[in-house]
């Protein structure tokens, strides 16, 4: 077939990088956020609302990672990550929050707990943490 790569060059295409969500309403900080793991070689979206969110969820790629505060209109982020968890039991949860108190750990597996970050948010440290979810050196 002529324009198809050959059988062996298709297996050694790259993987597409680990494909974030990140959710919140202030969109200066969602917009940063984003700039910064764009640099860092993930594929980001990003919803300003749960609303928004929730719908985002529903289409294909699905994300690897959900980044979300938990305060925010029409959804609340903890509905978002349990949205998520249904429709993707292996998605990484990370709650960004001024409000660290009201993230509640679901029971289960330790391994499917959410990451819980404070604002300000420590970038380097939610590099790290990042790293060490996907599997992946960026």
């Amino acid at each position: 077939m002529a324009g198809a790569p050959p059988a062996g060059l298709a297996a050694m295409q790259p993987l597409a990088p680990p494909l974030i969500l990140v959710v919140d309403d202030d969109v200066r900080t969602a917009r940063r956020l984003a700039q910064l793991l764009r640099e860092d070689g993930y594929a980001v979206e990003v919803a300003g609302d749960g609303s928004e969110a929730v719908d985002r969820l529903s289409r294909q790629p699905s994300p690897d990672v959900l980044i979300t505060d938990i305060q925010l209109p029409f959804v609340d982020g903890a509905a978002v990550a349990r949205r998520a968890r249904a429709l993707m039991p292996s998605v990484v949860v990370v709650f960004v929050t001024g409000y660290p108190e009201l993230v509640h750990a679901e029971q289960g597996d330790p391994a499917a707990a959410p990451v819980v970050f404070t604002k300000p948010l420590d970038y380097e440290a939610l590099r790290a943490e990042l790293a060490r979810r996907c599997s992946v050196t960026l």
